[in-house]
């Protein structure tokens, strides 16, 4: 069984490469701009591009889908997934929610909108809370709604690894839950992220950041 997880250097958000038995998983696609940076990547791994068989995106925001239409020109065959909530989002190239910014906060919302802005993109599959896909062993979706109301984690039990997207937020070594203007239900939020402590893993591969057990 292939287990190799590619970290795909980050711009804003992080994007993870999961080899299978016959293609490739990648797990969110970056802002608009970062299709360049995956196809760079690409290359410098000698991977082909149509090696990727499956984007799953973990919830819409425009740093985890912008340029999945991108890569779907590039990969006419990809499966792309999300939740049902997320996908109806990301079918229109917005956010799955209102952002409430508060304080200065609203000051900088403003300034990076711009690069925000996302093309309407193709889910052609909808993922189920508690499936399992074939990579690392059986990679489980996991319901992590509170940053966005269709969040999805993915958890690989035989590795220990959890892809939580931005349900979990990494600062140091430590951890936190998803708080602040971009988070749709703060009490949900917390409560992912207890459960998804709870699965005890050994590495976190979040959205903006990464975390090992010592």
């Amino acid at each position: 069984m292939k287990q190799k997880i590619f970290e795909i250097p980050p711009s804003i958000a992080r994007q993870y490469l999961i080899e299978g038995e016959a293609g490739y998983l990648l797990i969110d696609t970056g802002l608009v701009t970062n299709y360049t940076r995956i196809k760079k990547f690409l290359i410098n791994q000698s991977i082909p591009i149509d090696k990727i068989e499956m984007v799953i995106i973990t919830h819409a925001d425009a740093d985890h889908f912008g340029c999945l239409s991108l890569l779907q020109d590039s990969v006419p065959s990809l499966v792309c997934a999300a939740s049902l909530v997320e996908a109806e989002a990301i079918r229109k190239g917005q956010s799955s929610r209102e952002l409430e910014p508060v304080g200065i906060s609203r000051f900088f919302f403003s300034l990076a909108r711009p690069l925000f802005k996302s093309s309407p993109a193709q889910i052609n599959r909808i993922l189920n809370i508690g499936e399992e896909l074939p990579y690392l062993g059986g990679l489980e979706v996991i319901n992590s709604a509170g940053h966005t109301p269709g969040h999805i984690s993915l958890w690989s039990s035989m590795t220990r690894t959890l892809f939580c997207g931005d349900s979990i937020t990494i600062k140091g070594n430590l951890l936190y839950p998803s708080t602040g203007g971009n988070t749709w239900n703060l009490e949900k939020a917390c409560e992912s992220f207890e459960k998804q402590l709870e699965l005890q893993p050994d590495r976190i591969l979040a959205g903006h950041g990464t975390w090992h057990r010592d």
